[in-house]
């Protein structure tokens, strides 16, 4: 399918963004973010929901509730591949990805819809993102752990296309992990096709559970695009509300954050290189220094849970060749009609500097 024309700043509009829901039998929180993009102050050109290998017809059954939004089911399992299916299925010059266990504010598309028309150069937007509930233990100990938010002053990457970054000058592999989260995320569709769309081996369940967003983010800065935090484009997201799957997130993301790192050095041009591999260093280490911080009361997590940190951010060193595997499995299992017609796996590198 054609990507849409890019609009000249300032006259981005509604009928330019789709937004997209991957989600997998969860129609419970499905339809509570359905109603919350029901009540958005601009409506979208088009809302779709990517089923992403449904055990159920219930996903399905819910969206024909809703007039006006699309379902979409995709076979393969893996989130990304999802992503991946809506943008295909979108003609919109923007694609904007929600959870399916979050809400957003009434004026989240006309938020994200203010920033990309500031400039054809932004490739990505993404939002404040807070906790739904603090009532749960499990969501308590997830924001303890640094959640979603990443505060409330605006980010404009590289450093010099908008506002200065506050802090120390960091390299872009460390700004792709602190500049937002898949929970809300929009991406110029044209950008991210040439890119390859988002990586498939990322987000793959318990063998990789995360790193597309990171990746993606990434990956726009690398090729000289331009992304956005703006905590003005609000959501909030249910955690998870044992302790016992709290747990098992925060050691999910921490193998995630290192497997995706691992790609980001393996990848990167060699001038940028060196910097990606001492970020991913100082992300082995610092479970490390939290656990010996915590000796001294000076961390919010349980020491028993940050030596398990500890461990599961080494298995992240060799998380990312299994994650390719399996993918690549799941293509030849899940599409055995045409897989040479399908686009094939998103591009793993970046084009090098010349």
């Amino acid at each position: 399918m054609r990507a849409a024309a890019l609009h000249p700043p300032g006259t981005l509009h509604a009928s330019a963004v789709t937004v997209a829901v991957c989600t997998r039998d969860r129609p419970d929180q499905l339809e509570r973010l359905l109603q919350s993009l029901m009540r958005q102050t601009f409506q979208p050109r088009a809302t779709l929901v990517v089923d992403n290998a449904p055990s159920t017809h219930a996903t399905e059954q819910l969206v024909r509730r809703f007039p006006g939004v699309r379902y979409v089911r995709e076979a393969i399992p893996g989130l990304d591949f999802a992503r991946n299916r809506a943008l295909r299925e979108s003609d919109s010059e923007v694609v904007a990805y929600v959870d399916d266990d979050a809400v957003v504010a009434e004026d989240w598309v006309e938020s994200m819809i203010d920033v990309f028309a500031e400039s054809p150069a932004i490739g990505v937007c993404t939002g404040k993102v807070d906790a739904l509930t603090m009532s749960t233990e499990g969501a308590r100990l997830f924001e303890a752990s640094g959640g979603f938010g990443r505060g409330d002053c605006r980010l404009h990457l590289p450093p010099g296309a908008g506002a200065r970054p506050p802090g120390l000058p960091k390299p872009l592999a460390a700004w792709a992990f602190s500049v937002g989260a898949g929970v809300s995320l929009a991406v110029r569709r044209q950008f991210a096709l040439e890119l390859g769309g988002f990586d498939e081996a990322l987000d793959m369940g318990a063998v990789l559970p995360g790193g597309g967003d990171s990746d993606m983010l990434w990956r726009m800065l690398e090729a000289g695009h331009q992304v956005v935090y703006e905590p003005r484009v609000r959501a909030w997201h249910e955690h998870r509300a044992d302790r016992r799957g709290a747990e098992q997130q925060i050691l999910g993301h921490g193998r995630a954050t290192v497997a995706t790192l691992t790609k980001f050095v393996a990848v990167a041009p060699w001038r940028r290189k060196p910097p990606a591999a001492a970020f991913l260093a100082w992300r082995l280490a610092k479970p490390v220094v939290r656990l010996v911080r915590r000796l001294f009361g000076r961390d919010p997590l349980p020491a028993s849970l940050l030596a398990r940190l500890v461990v599961d951010c080494w298995r992240g060193l060799l998380a990312y060749p299994q994650a390719l595997r399996l993918a690549a499995s799941r293509r030849r299992e899940f599409s055995p009609v045409d897989v040479a017609s399908q686009p094939g796996p998103p591009s793993r590198g970046i084009p090098e500097e010349s």
